[in-house]
């Protein structure tokens, strides 16, 4: 255990935390209440990285393979406490969201297992604060740095970027009792349709709608599709609604602005098929025997 009062005042803030997982900001930030608290000088970055050092080589922390800034507790009260891989990331990243297939698996709309870890991260400044955490808590503090690991204990980690005006959706979801930032089943579901790629297929992301028609939230997914303001999207959903025995009052509305084109398909990187939507302008290139299983008992 370090022999430095700060340190030990700050793994004691960190155990009634219950954490596992730390970054060098939330040290940044503790560091900060503990200063407050005992009436010690408010840090600068020099001193927390000689806390950080101090615990390290103390053994009550050290640092997480493959991911920078990031350190495990060794003290006992953490060997029995999950350190899931999900929270190891959105530590390194504190503003990103976990999405797409990963965010599917997690609202129990697919079947199948991802074959990695899929999290959005904004393009610009994020309105969400790092989890555990209170605005007064920033105040004077440098912004989080965003790290994007590619891997994690060997399985891969798939990043992507969106603009700060789609960065929307996000709801606090927990794996294994710790928090998270997770895409709402709404924005899951646009994501899908939106790149298919990234929650498996474009037919495993039909099944997905097929399997949320009975618990999406309709006013929210239309919203969703607003914000986007992408005509394209509008026909798709439009179309699957419709499909799945949904009804809007908006969809009369977006059928009327629908437009043609080579890339009026309802799955983006399918081949143009023959099989047309006059209402929707779209071209249909999925099997029959998807479109069957839509319907059924819709």
């Amino acid at each position: 255990m370090p022999r430095n009062k700060i340190s030990s005042h700050i793994l004691d803030h960190l155990a009634q935390q219950r954490r596992v997982i730390v970054a060098d900001w939330r040290f940044y930030v503790v560091y900060k209440a503990v200063a407050r608290l005992f009436g010690y000088v408010p840090p600068g970055p020099t001193k927390v990285h000689q806390v950080i050092r101090e615990l390290c080589g103390s053994h009550a922390i050290g640092p997480v393979e493959g991911v920078s800034g990031v350190f495990r507790i060794t003290i006992p009260y953490a060997s029995i406490l999950p350190a899931p891989q999900e929270i190891v990331l959105q530590e390194a990243n504190p503003a990103a969201v976990f999405s797409d297939f990963t965010a599917a698996a997690y609202h129990n709309l697919t079947n199948e297992i991802p074959n990695g870890i899929y999290l959005t991260a904004s393009r610009g400044l994020s309105t969400r604060l790092p989890l555990g955490t209170s605005p007064e808590d920033w105040l004077d503090i440098p912004e989080p740095r965003r790290r994007t690991p590619r891997s994690i204990d060997e399985t891969p980690v798939y990043w992507s970027q969106t603009k700060p005006e789609w960065d929307f959706g996000s709801a606090i979801g927990y794996c294994q009792g710790c928090p998270i930032y997770i895409t709402d089943l709404e924005r899951t579901l646009l994501d899908g349709l939106r790149c298919p790629g990234r929650s498996g297929d474009a037919l495993e992301v039909l099944r997905m709608w097929k399997r949320a028609v009975t618990t999406v939230n309709l006013d929210t997914l239309i919203e969703y599709v607003s914000r986007f303001n992408q005509t394209l999207l509008r026909q798709r959903v439009g179309f699957l609604l419709e499909q799945l025995g949904s009804t809007h009052r908006i969809l009369d509305e977006w059928a009327t602005q629908s437009v043609r084109g080579s890339s009026a398909r309802l799955i983006a990187d399918r081949d143009f098929s023959p099989t047309f939507s006059k209402r929707w302008n779209l071209s249909i290139n999925v099997p029959d025997a998807i479109l069957s299983e839509l319907r059924e008992d819709s």
